[in-house]
């Protein structure tokens, strides 16, 4: 039985999805890929995950509504909104809408690392 922890990494981007996945898999995580809200949905309804990592900014149903539609349906499920085109306003919004983590880009993978590790470490 796998015990990686399992994120849904959730981008409309193939290339971002492709980059996050390779560098979550190499510090150990199970990934799955998602290319927009309504997807991510279904995959959650399907298999039980850690943590989702989305994108902010997506066509269709964007990081913020997904967001909002996971803590329905999933309140415990922890959520990290990562986004280019985030301010310090966007960050708060997300926040308060019930994110665990916000993650400007360009970040790097120890940035990544630290964040998912923070949310996904039991507390002591």
């Amino acid at each position: 039985m796998d015990k990686r922890r399992k994120v849904l990494v959730v981008d409309d981007q193939e290339s971002m999805r492709i980059l996050l996945q390779d560098l979550l898999e190499a510090i150990g995580y199970g990934v799955a890929l998602a290319g927009g809200g309504q997807q991510a949905l279904q995959l959650l309804s399907s298999d039980s995950f850690d943590l989702v990592l989305s994108d902010l900014n997506m066509p269709g149903m964007d990081g913020t509504a997904l967001l909002k539609e996971i803590k329905k349906r999933y309140p415990e499920l922890p959520v990290v909104i990562i986004t280019g085109y985030g301010t310090f306003h966007t960050e708060k919004r997300v926040m308060r809408e019930g994110a665990s983590g916000y993650i400007s880009k360009p970040c790097t993978l120890a940035k990544i690392e630290k964040t998912l590790a923070s949310i996904l470490s039991p507390q002591i």
